[in-house]
Parts: C-alpha cells; sequence; structure tokens
C-alpha cells in the first residue's frame, strides 16, 4: 500500500544519522509559528551568521585597502659595541686605542671608548601621492564590499526558502501521523468487532485476515511517519540555529497557513530583473572583472610617494655626519617587462569579456527560470484544487464503506480498497500541498530584493 511518505525520501538519504537526541529534563519546549521560525533563522542560523561574517571581512578588507594610501610610520633603531676599534680610529685617537697617550695629526682627539658603541634611532614617514593601481583597487574593493552583501541577501533568502518548506513538509508529518492514529484505533476497532463475528459464525474468517493485513499496514505506515517527523525536526532545528536536543512546538496549522498564503498570481507577476539578487550579483562581478583589467592596465602608470626622515644619534657620533631631518619625493616607473604587463591586461580583458557574455546569458536564462516558475505555480495551484477535492471524496467513500462494513452489508475487500484509494488520494493531496509550497517560495526567491 503506498502512503504519503514518498516525498520524505529524500530527507532519509540526507539525514541517515541516529537519532538519539532527547529532550532534557526540565526542558520547555518553544514555540514557533512559521514567520516566529523564520526571525529566530535570521537571528541564529550558522550559515547567517558566518555570511554576515563574510560581509564584516569584506568591510575590514576595504580598510585595508585604503589604508595603503594614508600616511605610514616606521620607527627603526640600532645599537652596536665594538670591544676592538680597528688601526684607523688610532689616527683619531693620537695612535692609542686603549685610552693612552700619544697626539692626533688633526691637532684633537677623540676618547676611543666614545667610538665603542653606537646608538641611534630612525623615523620615516611615507605619503602615497599618486598611483593608479591604489586608485582602482580602492574601488574594486568597494565593489568586493557589496558583492558579499549581496551574498549576504541572497543566503537570506534561501534560508527563508528552506525554513518554509521543512516548516510545511513538518507539519503534513504530523497530520498524516494523526490520520494514521485515528485510522488504527478505527480499523482496530472494526477488527475486534469481526472477530467477536468471527467467533458466533456471523462473519467469514477472510474478514478477519483482510482486517489485520489493513492493521499491519497501517502500523508499518506509522512507524516510518514517526521516523519521517524525527528526521524532519531536527532538520528544522538545525536550519534555525536551535540545540538538536531543545523540544519546539509548531503553532500554526496546514489549512489556516494555506488561506492566509497569498497565492494569486496577479501579486506575483511582477518580476523584474534588476531587482534579482543573482544577476545583481553577476553585474557586481562584471564589475570586479573590468576594474581587474583597469588594474592590470595602471602597471603602465608611475607611482608617486612622499617622505620625510628624522635620525638621532644618541652618541654623538665623530664619524655620522647624517642630517637629522631629510624630506623628498621618490618617484617608480617601470620601462620594460618583456609583456609581462601586456599578456596580464590581455588575459583581464578577455575575462571581462566572459563576465559580460555571461550576464547576458544569466538575464535570459533568469527571464526563462521566471516564466518557468509562474506556469509550475499556477499549475501547483490547479492541481492542489483539485486533489484537495478528490481527498475529500476519498475519505467520504470511505467511512461510507466502513459504515456498510459495520453494519454487514459490506465486504472487508470492498473496505480494503477504499481505504487503501482515501490513503492513496491523502498523500497526493500532501505531495500537492508540498509542490504548491515549493513553487511559491521559488517564485518569491526570484522576485525577492537585496536587504541593501
Amino acid at each position: 500500500m503506498k502512503i504519503i511518505s514518498v516525498f520524505f525520501t529524500w530527507l532519509v538519504f540526507c539525514l541517515a544519522l541516529p537519532v538519539t537526541a532527547q529532550t532534557q529534563p526540565g526542558t520547555d519546549p518553544i514555540r514557533f509559528s512559521l514567520n516566529e521560525a523564520k526571525q529566530y533563522a535570521l537571528n541564529n542560523s550558522p550559515v547567517l551568521l558566518n555570511s554576515a561574517r563574510d560581509v564584516e571581512i569584506a568591510r575590514k578588507k576595504l580598510w585595508e585597502n585604503t589604508a595603503t594610501g594614508l600616511p605610514q610610520a616606521d620607527l627603526s633603531s640600532s645599537y652596536a659595541y665594538s670591544p676592538k676599534l680597528s688601526g684607523l680610529t688610532s689616527v683619531f685617537t693620537g695612535g692609542d686605542t686603549t685610552g693612552g697617550g700619544g697626539g692626533s695629526p688633526f691637532g684633537f682627539s677623540i676618547n676611543p671608548e666614545d667610538l665603542k658603541t653606537s646608538f641611534s634611532m630612525n623615523i620615516r614617514v611615507t605619503q602615497l601621492i599618486f598611483s593608479g593601481q591604489y586608485i582602482v583597487g580602492l574601488k574594486a574593493a568597494k565593489v568586493y564590499a557589496s558583492l558579499s552583501e549581496l551574498a549576504n541577501s541572497k543566503s537570506v533568502i534561501g534560508i527563508i526558502e528552506n525554513i518554509t518548506t521543512t516548516y510545511f513538509t513538518l507539519l503534513i508529518a504530523r497530520e498524516s501521523k494523526d490520520i494514521l492514529d485515528s485510522t488504527l484505533k478505527t480499523v482496530q476497532k472494526t477488527l475486534f468487532e469481526t472477530e467477536q463475528l468471527y467467533a458466533n459464525g456471523f462473519a467469514e474468517s477472510t474478514d478477519v485476515d483482510q482486517l489485520k493485513i489493513l492493521v499491519s499496514n497501517i502500523k508499518s505506515s506509522l512507524s516510518v511517519t514517526e521516523r519521517q517527523i524525527e528526521l524532519m525536526d531536527r532538520l528544522l532545528k538545525f536550519q534555525m540555529g536551535i540545540p538538536i536536543d531543545q523540544a519546539i512546538v509548531l503553532t500554526d496549522q496546514i489549512d489556516p497557513l494555506v488561506t492566509v498564503m497569498n497565492f494569486e498570481a496577479a501579486v506575483l507577476d511582477s518580476f523584474k530583473l534588476e531587482n534579482n539578487i543573482d544577476f545583481q550579483m553577476l553585474t557586481t562581478q562584471e564589475k570586479l572583472m573590468k576594474l581587474n583589467m583597469q588594474v592590470n592596465m595602471a602597471q603602465y602608470l608611475p607611482t608617486v610617494a612622499g617622505f620625510y626622515n628624522r635620525y638621532e644619534d644618541f652618541d654623538n657620533n665623530f664619524f655620522n655626519d647624517q642630517s637629522p631631518n631629510m624630506f623628498g619625493l621618490s618617484l617608480s616607473f617601470p620601462l620594460w617587462t618583456s609583456g609581462q604587463r601586456n599578456s596580464q591586461v590581455s588575459q583581464s580583458r578577455l575575462d571581462y569579456m566572459k563576465a559580460q557574455t555571461n550576464t547576458r546569458m544569466a538575464s535570459e536564462s533568469l527571464l526563462i527560470q521566471y516564466e518557468t516558475s509562474l506556469s509550475e505555480f499556477l499549475s501547483a495551484r490547479d492541481i492542489y484544487v483539485m486533489q484537495k477535492e478528490n481527498r475529500n471524496l476519498a475519505l467520504h467513500i470511505y467511512e461510507k464503506s466502513l459504515k456498510k462494513f459495520t453494519e454487514g452489508i459490506g465486504s472487508s475487500l470492498d473496505l480494503n480498497q477504499t481505504q487503501s484509494q482515501y490513503f492513496e488520494a491523502e498523500g497526493s493531496y500532501f505531495n500537492a500541498l508540498m509542490s504548491l509550497v515549493s513553487a511559491k517560495s521559488k517564485l518569491e526567491s526570484l522576485l525577492a530584493k537585496s536587504a541593501n
């Protein structure tokens, strides 16, 4: 017998892990509506936490690149000690490098102990005045920061879509369990009554066997559904950023959620390519490729920087004639690189052309994707309405068949068939509901705008 577990199969493969987590004693369950689950995920999802950190890293990177063009200061110092001076030094010390007598031919002498030590300090301040690569690189850093913000917005949209799908799937799994529980109780009661009738000669053994098969099938489906509920519960808590051992309660119900959700195509038919996150990311990447080409072209330009140098000799060394203050300019102009720069510019130009082509292709692809998604949504909406009516009809038929059987005017085979038909209709209804929710979420993701 086919039960509604078909649409849960992919989760069994994705989450085929031992379910050993239990609710900690004394831990109160947390209650979430769908909107509350989304908001909690936006604040606590580990995916979004890392995405936000990427945005902050990009901002720090922007300041790092900016700082390279601001004043830079370096401090250096040195200390040296020479226990034995060279013979040349004896000319200035009067021939005695140990501090003894003698005379210097220059008419003065220097204490050799003053020449054995040397202690100096140098401070250098530089300021970039012009650099083509710096100017273009700064623009590229700003564009990269905006790209990271777009990536964060895309992560937010993805989390909202995933939470919606998982929340609905968990609701469906729990409602399916309730239906199976209720049906099992009814069939078990019917089985007990039929066994009593059979014992008194008023029923056939095939009726008892048919009902036993029904009970066994329902129990099997119920076991699978309970397992799926555990997996769905774990997945939802993982997506939201909740500890696995924390119990949660879903406060929304399926029918009210479907009622309040806006499924009108007229409202959704407002796709604007420039608002699409994927298109914005592609155009931003195109800008980066253009700036990368300009950075390589800027290698042909000179780099000019100014500097100030302050030098201090704390030993007043006689041999030091360096000026304590120095101002100047430095110029760097690459002359010849054997075609290396030209090759880099050519490569970056080709990358930029590829990015332009990718953007054009993506714009056409996104338009087709939107039209396809809108068509899928409209089809899913019609199928959902039809399957909901079929489910209600199948339930009505099953209830009538059950009543006929208990009154002794219906066969167990008819009851078995109508119950299978009802379960299949229930499964088709749930599958149609999930297709509708998935199509709506996909369409909303295409229409979602960046939060920046």
